[in-house]
């Protein structure tokens, strides 16, 4: 499966580059789009589940490492919630 890699820019100015096993991701975000944080929290945890089901389903085991983005995403999310940070994160770019 090819894995593709997404820059994000998160409210606060912090930038970050994240890991998908799948390119599902792709039919989930636009490069260049802002999504407010919880459409993008909605939307960013569907597509890393369904990448590891879709590597459960050629391999026989979940993607571990799509999990662990997950962990740091929605760590990120809490952060700025808890922050009170307001904007939308914006999807920079996949590689």
């Amino acid at each position: 499966m090819p894995a593709v890699y997404f820059d994000v820019a998160w409210p606060d100015g912090d930038c970050q580059t994240y890991y998908s096993p799948s390119t599902v991701i792709h039919q989930t975000f636009q490069a260049g789009d802002e999504y407010p944080l919880d459409d993008f929290a909605t939307r960013v945890n569907s597509a890393l589940e369904l990448a590891s089901a879709r590597v459960q389903a050629k391999y026989g085991f979940a993607c571990s490492a799509a999990a662990d983005e997950q962990l740091k995403i929605n760590h990120k999310i809490v952060a700025l919630r808890e922050q009170g940070a307001a904007g939308a994160v914006t999807l920079l770019a996949f590689r």
